[in-house]
């Protein structure tokens, strides 16, 4: 049985589950998952990990592919959303969640996925930890590096990422990195603070805006 130390630093009221999507693009509502793993921690420590790979319904563009490595032929006997929607909501139901940069795209991408379903997912009662939310906190720009799960890791637990954007890789590191965060910064142990924070304009605009493509999907038109 896996365990996590987060408990013993920050009390939890009900399980969290800490998640991360793969899709097949960024764009909220028009994209599709085809992967999901989290790993669910429960008061006492206890740690559930699953990862499933899902059936988008549409091809994964080559961009999305080269990124996460998830081909057609990788889901092409996955099950789709809609198949999966009441195993996956149980997963959420009654429960807190956190991740990195779930802020600004996981969450809002779940709910999109639960909509498309006929679900409501309402995550406002829940309770939020977002790694990037507290790195961005702690962490200033310097306009150079960028402050991804990969920096964070780096930075937090002296170790490269080799596993970056495999969900299952995603989770764990994200794990280690909430562990060592909480760790390092007592304030981080108390949930008013962390929904402070969370409630930060300014904060969560840095969080999503790092997030989004340096480069845009389709090639701009020229002036002249």
């Amino acid at each position: 049985m896996l365990t996590s130390r987060i408990p013993k630093l920050l009390p939890l009221e009900r399980p969290m589950v800490i998640f991360d999507l793969e899709t097949t693009g960024l764009a909220i509502g028009e994209d599709r998952m085809v992967e999901i793993a989290y790993r669910k921690i429960m008061p006492n420590g206890d740690v559930f990990a699953v990862s499933k790979r899902i059936n988008p319904g549409m091809p994964i563009p080559h961009d999305a592919m080269a990124i996460h490595g998830i081909t057609d032929a990788d889901v092409a006997g996955a099950p789709s959303f809609a198949q999966l929607c009441y195993e996956l909501w149980s997963v959420f139901e009654g429960a807190d969640v956190g991740g990195f940069n779930i802020t600004g795209f996981d969450l809002p991408f779940l709910r999109a996925e639960f909509a498309r379903v006929g679900k409501n997912f309402d995550y406002s009662n829940k309770r939020v930890l977002d790694a990037k939310v507290l790195y961005h906190k702690m962490a200033a720009r310097d306009m150079v590096s960028a402050r991804n799960l990969s920096a964070a890791y780096k930075l937090y637990c002296q170790k490269e990422h080799t596993s970056a954007h495999t969900g299952a890789g995603d989770v764990e590191v994200t794990v280690e990195i909430l562990e060592k965060q909480l760790e390092k910064y007592p304030e981080f142990r108390h949930w008013d603070y962390i929904a402070e924070l969370h409630g930060r304009k300014k904060l969560l605009e840095s969080v999503k805006n790092e997030h989004a493509p340096l480069i845009p999907k389709k090639p701009l038109s020229t002036l002249f």
